[in-house]
């Protein structure tokens, strides 16, 4: 039987003991003071499924097939998206269903100590309000609503940029949503000067000397990203992870 929890603490606990496999569903607990979290025969111990509410996206913290199949029968019809999905679990979940898309990631977060990747030639400051158009022009998933969140995205976390002759050059956020880091972006010109590593590591500093674990999801056919998180000290491997959409009929 699925039922729903509002025992918040008890359910960040449970996932704390796995707080690496589970860092985006901790960061969208942390976030959303009324999110909806669901168990399954009233037991904690058989993972929680969480609705990610006006993300759009469900949390799968389970490895309890009967858990998945019930809730998935419990859902009305239509498209239902998946956030970063442990990939055990998600190939347990997609088992004969429809597919609509999906991103395969690699998941990357400081297990050991950062030292910030000096530079002499480069300035690191916060994103503001009014840079939120040009990051959003950049921003590999674009859509309609995209510089909104970007927007909120630079005003109510973390950022970090680089900017030379007074033009944004290199940049890097933290999702509103779960505060994994993301987009980082840096423009055609200036590839190769290591600004992404200056960038990336300001913004892990920030988010350390908040408490925060910084982690990013990183496609797998990302080479540049995969190499620049590989290269950064104490960023580490976690594991693999997946995002994707179901067509419920």
């Amino acid at each position: 039987m699925i039922t729903k929890t509002n025992q918040k603490d008890a359910v960040i606990e449970y996932l704390e003991r796995d707080k690496y496999i589970y860092l985006n569903a901790l960061g969208h607990l942390n976030n959303n003071s009324e999110s909806v979290i669901y168990l399954f025969n009233n037991d904690i111990e058989n993972g929680v499924i969480i609705d990610g509410g006006e993300q759009e996206f469900f949390f799968l913290c389970t490895y309890d097939t009967g858990f998945m199949s019930e809730f998935w029968d419990s859902l009305p019809p239509g498209h239902k998206g998946f956030s970063g999905v442990p990939k055990p679990v998600a190939e347990l979940f997609q088992k004969g269903k429809e597919i609509s898309w999906q991103n395969s990631c690699k998941v990357f977060a400081l297990k050991g100590t950062h030292e910030r990747v000096q530079s002499d030639r480069y300035v690191c400051e916060s994103l503001t309000a009014a840079d939120a158009e040009e990051v959003d022009k950049f921003y590999t998933y674009r859509w309609e609503g995209s510089l909104d969140r970007i927007r909120e995205y630079i005003v109510r976390r973390d950022s970090a940029c680089v900017r030379i002759d007074g033009q944004l050059a290199s940049w890097c956020t933290v999702h509103l949503e779960d505060n994994s880091m993301g987009p980082l972006y840096t423009k055609d010109e200036y590839r190769g000067s290591g600004l992404g590593f200056v960038v990336a590591s300001d913004l892990i500093c920030k988010l350390v000397a908040k408490n925060v674990i910084p982690f990013v999801h990183i496609v797998e056919s990302n080479d540049i990203s995969l190499h620049l998180a590989n290269n950064l000290k104490g960023m580490e491997y976690s594991h693999d992870c997946w995002w994707f959409g179901v067509e419920k009929e």
